[in-house]
């Protein structure tokens, strides 16, 4: 590096973690393995995720949080180190500060817009665009999520982008050999409207009762958002909602089930569902493009707005017949997306522009 120092954006510490917030967190603990000191990770005071940041040891700036403490106390203490490079790893960033890379996941703002609340969908349609055209290069996680950015973000080409894919990291999210299946469903996914939570459930009911009502549904994941909701689920028996659990209980949830369960209507790349594959547990998924590009031959895909083939789909994944093959794909994808590989990439990135 140029430069003596590279900071980051660690802004997404005060967020619960989604799949946007665990890119930020694994790609942040290897470029600090990578990197040492040369990198610093920049927070607002109040972080959710401290032992993260003890583990980044965050520097935290100013008074504020939110969008106030990114758009104007970041950029003016970044400006008295000098206007180092920033890394910015979960879509926002300064607007007005130039040196810097940004991650956009998806265009779902754009592609989904009533999926989200007018005052949510108004900063990112307004922001978004700005910040691409000011940055110095833009990352995003799939082939789908570029061709995206490209199709909304039409002042970028194709050299302004790099694909930077999610991973897993099997040493957390990997099923222990011989482990012994329990008689449920799993989906992990939080209460936005893309989810396809409502379909899903329906899928499963009409698989369950095919079954004589011997399966449970496990539904984990934030039910609360705040700028995607659905409404909740009724009550049912072989419903639980299981709410956020951590690290530990959710690769163990991996680990027993008979299936998981995906049938989201968009998504930038689907973290749970190559979580699920780590673990060896037979996925259903639905047929959208960006799951075609990243888990074809290792899941089955069904139509994610027919229940009748939800549950289809359900019975036949859980067969077994086709699984060995299934399994053998799935192995060479989670050996394939991995957190060290993505990091090198981002590497490759910050040693060219600072």
């Amino acid at each position: 590096m140029q430069n003596d120092k590279v900071y980051i954006n660690a802004r997404f510490l005060r967020q619960q973690v989604t799949g946007v917030q665990r890119y930020a967190i694994e790609i942040s603990r290897r470029l600090k393995v990578l990197y040492g000191n040369q990198i610093i990770f920049v927070a607002p005071k109040g972080i959710v995720n401290k032992a993260v940041g003890r583990e980044l040891n965050v520097v935290f700036v100013g008074r504020f949080s939110g969008y106030f403490w990114e758009q104007i106390e970041l950029p003016l203490f970044l400006k008295s180190k000098s206007s180092p490079l920033l890394v910015n790893l979960c879509n926002m960033a300064p607007l007005l500060y130039r040196n810097k890379l940004i991650t956009i996941h998806d265009m779902a703002f754009l592609d989904l817009p009533v999926n989200f609340s007018w005052q949510f969908r108004t900063v990112y349609q307004t922001i978004i665009p700005k910040l691409a055209a000011t940055a110095k290069h833009v990352v995003t996680v799939s082939e789908f999520s570029k061709s995206r950015t490209l199709h909304h973000l039409t002042a970028l080409n194709e050299e302004d982008i790099s694909v930077i894919p999610n991973g897993v990291d099997l040493d957390r999210f990997a099923s222990p050999a011989g482990q012994e299946r329990e008689k449920y469903i799993l989906s992990v996914a939080s209460g936005s409207f893309r989810k396809n939570i409502d379909n899903l459930v329906r899928g499963f009911h009409q698989f369950n009762k095919s079954q004589n009502e011997k399966y449970k549904l496990y539904l984990v994941g934030d039910d609360d958002r705040i700028f995607e909701k659905q409404p909740k689920q009724p009550k049912h028996e072989s419903v639980l909602l299981l709410g956020r659990v951590d690290d530990q209980e959710l690769s163990q949830s991996y680990a027993k089930a008979a299936l998981f369960l995906n049938l989201s209507s968009y998504e930038g790349f689907g973290v749970p569902v190559l979580e699920a594959l780590a673990h060896n547990t037979p996925t259903v998924c639905s047929d959208i493009e960006v799951y075609r590009e990243l888990f074809q031959d290792a899941v089955v895909f069904v139509d994610p707005n027919n229940p009748l083939q939800i549950a289809e789909g359900i019975a036949a994944a859980l067969n077994g017949s086709a699984n060995d093959r299934r399994a053998e794909k799935a192995k060479e994808l989670v050996n394939r997306f991995n957190w060290t590989d993505s990091c090198d990439r981002f590497s490759t990135l910050i040693n060219k522009f600072s």
